[in-house]
């Protein structure tokens, strides 16, 4: 529970869940996370032995994400949480950002 409680930990497996992606691909499907966080978040799911890392050589160089085994097994307790916040909880409206 450590590691989901770590704010946009949940966000970043749930992304990488849908496949393999680049590091441009999973900053852009995560809105307002920063490069410094999302960096952070990945070594730690990388430290863990959940998440690989691929320095994909050429012009730039490019470093593509993806789930170990271990990291693809967590995916049903991600869906059963999504699916308990969606019946217990209250949505929220975010205020607009100036």
């Amino acid at each position: 529970m450590t590691l989901l409680g770590k704010r946009w930990s949940g966000l970043v497996l749930g992304t990488l869940m849908q496949g393999p992606v680049f590091f441009t691909d999973l900053k852009r499907g995560i809105p307002g996370i920063s490069d410094r966080i999302l960096t952070e978040r990945l070594v730690e799911l990388a430290d863990l032995g959940l998440v690989t890392r691929t320095v994909v050589d050429g012009r730039p160089i490019r470093v593509r994400y993806e789930l170990t085994e271990h990291g693809a097994a967590i995916e049903p307790a991600l869906a059963a949480l999504a699916s308990w916040a969606e019946n217990h909880l209250e949505p929220t409206v975010e205020p607009p950002r100036h």
